[in-house]
């Protein structure tokens, strides 16, 4: 690959994951309730999903969905259902106008890991995304060996991390205006109803 074809990838990395998401939403959120360091380790879950998407791509699972569409609707369903319980658990930590203390706090670093990871593997839409990428930035099938595709992921995914922690930072440089009375109630409320937003338009997708 040419510096020129690298470059384009990279922008191409830059407008994927820059718009945001559920994942961005859930590391916005991590980053200002446990601060940046610890938002982008518990990003490593959603990197490590995004890993396996593209793995399973490579694969060729992606013909393997694309000849079964119910199967993959069905994946997809499962998908948007969790992203709707993450929305609906995160609002039903608003108890009466107010956010049991400590609460956000006290969950442990590993299990927002999982959620992280559950988050980055529920749009099994990145496989399609990736097995439409990859093939398009090598020259044909004797370039397109293994560490090629494998060295275009990494990208990605130092990208995905670069991209997030520039979230997390700007995210907690604002974070004193958040701090005000009432504030942390309506983070919670619009972390909640943007999942179930994105969880329902994906099931809406996926029934389409």
């Amino acid at each position: 690959m040419s510096s020129f074809d690298y470059l384009l990838f990279v922008l191409i990395a830059v407008a994927q994951v820059g718009s945001p998401g559920p994942s961005t939403i859930f590391l916005v959120n991590n980053a200002l309730i446990h601060g940046v360091s610890r938002a982008l380790w518990i990003l490593t879950g959603d990197l490590l999903a995004i890993a396996a998407l593209a793995g399973l791509s490579l694969l060729g699972i992606d013909a393997l969905l694309a000849a079964n569409p119910t199967v993959f609707v069905i994946i997809k369903l499962a998908g948007a259902g969790y992203l709707v319980w993450l929305g609906i658990q995160h609002i039903h930590l608003v108890r009466g106008g107010l956010i049991a203390k400590d609460q956000g706090l006290s969950e442990r670093l590993s299990s927002l890991w999982a959620k992280s990871f559950m988050v980055g593997i529920s749009n099994p839409k990145a496989i399609l995304f990736f097995s439409a990428l990859l093939p398009q930035f090598v020259g044909g099938p004797q370039e397109a060996s293994l560490a090629t595709l494998l060295g275009l992921i990494l990208v990605f995914l130092l990208v995905k991390f670069m991209v997030s922690a520039a979230y997390a930072i700007g995210a907690k440089g604002i974070s004193h205006r958040l701090a005000k009375p009432g504030a942390a109630i309506w983070g919670k409320r619009l972390t909640g109803s943007v999942l179930i937003i994105f969880g329902l338009a994906m099931g809406k997708s996926a029934l389409a």
